[in-house]
C-alpha cells in the first residue's frame, strides 16, 4: 500500500480521542422514533499531521470546543465541548503517524468546516548553548482563539462505513521565529484538514502506535484474522484500541515471535492501518518490555541530549530528554527533563522497524549517539533525581528535518541511492548526515532523487544510527564516520 495515507501523531494526543467520541456510538447504523425520521450514521476516523520545526520540543495547547459543521447550514456536531477540553502536544505530532479517534458516529451528510477554540498555549525549545543541552520553557501566545477551518474537499461521512479525516497542524508555520530562528512565542496557528482518499479498502496509516497490552486473544478472531490484544494508548488515560493481527503481521522485539507469547502489561509499538469498517489491523508489533505503575517501572521516551564514551568509543552513560512516558511517572520524572542514564556490559540494545535496517547497522554501545530516540527501560535510583540504570535500550524510529546537499548516488529507478544533507537540529552541530534510499523509500513532494535541490526542506524518516566506521552500500551511498547514517522510509520535501 501507498505510505503516505498519513498524519503525523504521537499517543499523547489521544486524550482528545475520548473527548471526540463522547455522546456518540461507535457502530453506525440509524435511530429512529416514532415522531422522527430515521437518522443514519457514518464512522470517521480522525487523524493528525504535522510539519516539524527544529529544536521545539514541545507546543501544548488546549482545545475547548470543536464542531463539525453542514455544508449550507445545520446543526453543528460537537466533538470536543468545554465541558470535557482536551490538552494534546502538538509537538508530538511531527515524527509518525498515529490515530487521533476511531468509530466516531456522525450523521450522514456532508460536512464543508470546523470551529475550534484553542487556549492555554506552552511552549518548550531545546536550548543547545548548555552542556548537556537542556528544554527551554518560552512564554508563549496565541494570535487567535477561535477560528473557522473550511474542510477542503468537504467531508462526505456515508452510512455504516469509516471514513478518514486529517487535522494537520502545521507547527513550522505556526510557531514564530526570529531573524536568527529564535523562537519568539507568538503561535499563529496554521490548520487544515483533508478528508483521506482510499487505498484499497485503508482509511489510513498508524505507524506508531503505542501504549501498554491489557488482554490478549486467539478466540474466534473475525474471519481472516489470527487472533487480536487490547491496547491502552499513551499513559493509560487514553482510549483502549482492539488490535487484530493476521498471517502477515510481523512480531519484533525482545523474546516475543507472536501473538501466543504476547502478554498484558507489555509495552508495544505497532504499525497498523485502519480500514473502512473501522478495523485496526497491525502490521508490524514491536514488543518491548513490562510496564508497572506500582513498581516505577515503565517505557520512558525521548532524545539522547548527550553521550559519555570510554577510550573504545563506548557510550558509558548518556542524557535523555524525557519526552513520553508509559505509564506515567511523572511524579518522579518530569517530562521535558533531562534523565541521567547509565550504561552497564548487562544493558540489552534492539532496534525497532527492523526492516527498514537493511544497511543491517548493528544498535550497540558503539552506534548509540547524540540525536537518536530511544525508548528506555531499567531501575530508577534513588533521591531528587534519580538515575536509571538500563537494562534495556530500543532504537527507535526518528525524523531528521534539513536541507539537501549532495547527492551520492541513483539508480535507475530513481530511488535507490542516497544523499547528504545537513539537519537544521541544534543537536547535529551542523554536520552533514548521509540518507540512504530504496526503492520502496516513499519520495513525498519530489519525484527522486535527482529532484533533490538544497531548498525547500526535508523531512526525512525512518532508523538513525551513529556509524563510527565508515562505509559504503551496494548502490553508492557512502559515509565517513564518526557521523549519522539515516535510513530512510520516507524523504518529505516540505512546501516552501
Amino acid at each position: 500500500m501507498s505510505k503516505r495515507s498519513k498524519l503525523y501523531l504521537s499517543g499523547s494526543a489521544l486524550v482528545l480521542a475520548t473527548s471526540m467520541i463522547v455522546g456518540c456510538g461507535s457502530n453506525g447504523g440509524s435511530v429512529s422514533s416514532p415522531n422522527s425520521p430515521t437518522i443514519q450514521y457514518g464512522q470517521v476516523v480522525t487523524f493528525g499531521a504535522d510539519a516539524p520545526i527544529c529544536d521545539v520540543e514541545s507546543f501544548i495547547a488546549t482545545i475547548t470546543s470543536a464542531n463539525l459543521v453542514p455544508q449550507g447550514g445545520g446543526t453543528a456536531v460537537p466533538l470536543v465541548s468545554s465541558s470535557a477540553p482536551a490538552t494534546i502536544d502538538f509537538g508530538r505530532l511531527t515524527d509518525f503517524t498515529n490515530i487521533l479517534a476511531t468509530s466516531s458516529s456522525v450523521p450522514v451528510g456532508t460536512y464543508s468546516q470546523l470551529t475550534l477554540t484553542l487556549t492555554n498555549p506552552q511552549i518548550v525549545a531545546l536550548n543547545t548553548s548548555t552542556s548537556p543541552p537542556s528544554p527551554l520553557p518560552i512564554p508563549a501566545t496565541l494570535t487567535a482563539t477561535n477560528f473557522t477551518i473550511t474542510i477542503s474537499p468537504p467531508l462526505v461521512v456515508a452510512a455504516n462505513t469509516t471514513t478518514g479525516l486529517t487535522f494537520d497542524f502545521n507547527l513550522r508555520k505556526s510557531v514564530q521565529v526570529g531573524s536568527t530562528g529564535q523562537v519568539t512565542g507568538t503561535v499563529d496557528p496554521k490548520i487544515t484538514l483533508t478528508p483521506n482518499t482510499l487505498s484499497g479498502s485503508t482509511v489510513g496509516e498508524a505507524d506508531s502506535l503505542y501504549g501498554v497490552v491489557q488482554s490478549v486473544s486467539t478466540t474466534s478472531p473475525p474471519s481472516g484474522f489470527t487472533g487480536s490484544f487490547m491496547l491502552t494508548v499513551a499513559d493509560g488515560t487514553g482510549q483502549t484500541f482492539t488490535v487484530l493481527t493476521d498471517s502477515s503481521t510481523v512480531f519484533e522485539g525482545d523474546g516475543v515471535t507472536g501473538l501466543t507469547n504476547l502478554t498484558a502489561n507489555t509495552f508495544v509499538e505497532v504499525d497498523a492501518i485502519v480500514n473502512t469498517s473501522g478495523q485496526i489491523i497491525a502490521q508490524t508489533v514491536d514488543a518491548e518490555e513490562q510496564t508497572s505503575p506500582s513498581s516505577q517501572k515503565a517505557a520512558l521516551m525521548g532524545k539522547i541530549i548527550s553521550v559519555t564514551r570510554d577510550g573504545s568509543g563506548n557510550a558509558t552513560a548518556f542524557t535523555l530528554l524525557v519526552n513520553d512516558e508509559v505509564p506515567s511517572l511523572n511524579g518522579t520524572i518530569p517530562l521535558h527533563s533531562g534523565l541521567s542514564v547509565t550504561l552497564s556490559a548487562n544493558t540489552k540494545y534492539f532496534t525497532n522497524w527492523q526492516h527498514w535496517n537493511r544497511a543491517a547497522f548493528t544498535f550497540s554501545p558503539q552506534t548509540l549517539g547524540v540525536a537518536e530516540k530511544v525508548a528506555l527501560y531499567g531501575t530508577l535510583g534513588s533521591g531528587a533525581s534519580p538515575a536509571l540504570a538500563a537494562g534495556h535500550v530500543f532504537l527507535r524510529p526518528r525524523n531528521v528535518l534539513g536541507n539537501f546537499t549532495a547527492l551520492q548516488a541513483a539508480g535507475s529507478d530513481g530511488k535507490t541511492g542516497g544523499f547528504t544533507m545537513v539537519p537544521c537540529g541544534g543537536l547535529f552541530g551542523g554536520n552533514p548526515i548521509t540518507v540512504i534510499t530504496y526503492s520502496d523509500t516513499d519520495f513525498d513532494g519530489v519525484a527522486g532523487l535527482i529532484n533533490l535541490t538544497p531548498a525547500p526542506t526535508l523531512n526525512t524518516r525512518g532508523d538513525l544510527f551513529y556509524e563510527q566506521t565508515s562505509g559504503k552500500t551496494a548502490s553508492g551511498a557512502s559515509w565517513t564516520a564518526p557521523t549519522w547514517v539515516m535510513q530512510a522510509r520516507q524523504v518529505h520535501q516540505l512546501p516552501n
